[in-house]
């Protein structure tokens, strides 16, 4: 199982100036490291309730708005357990 991704706590900025607060560079190191070794699932709409996956997978839902539309599985063997995290 892959080792949990902590997102950055909301209200912080994730730039200073023109740089990229070390806070949100350690999250993307730490996002880029989890895609490499297991890349997301993929579909149109919510995974919740339909795609089956283990704790730590992350899917991408390819009709939502971009920015938006990342879930990660918190919970469960089957298929829910889902978050929303973007």
């Amino acid at each position: 199982m892959a080792d949990p991704i902590i997102a950055p706590v909301f209200g912080f900025p994730v730039i200073e100036g023109e740089v990229a607060t070390l806070e949100f560079q350690n999250w993307m190191a730490q996002v880029t490291d989890q895609l490499n070794v297991t890349p997301p699932a993929t579909g149109s709409g919510s995974p919740e309730g339909v795609i089956i996956a283990s704790i730590g997978r992350w899917y991408v839902d390819t009709a939502a708005v971009v920015g938006t539309g990342i879930y990660f599985k918190e919970t469960g063997d089957g298929d829910t357990g889902w978050v929303l995290r973007s």
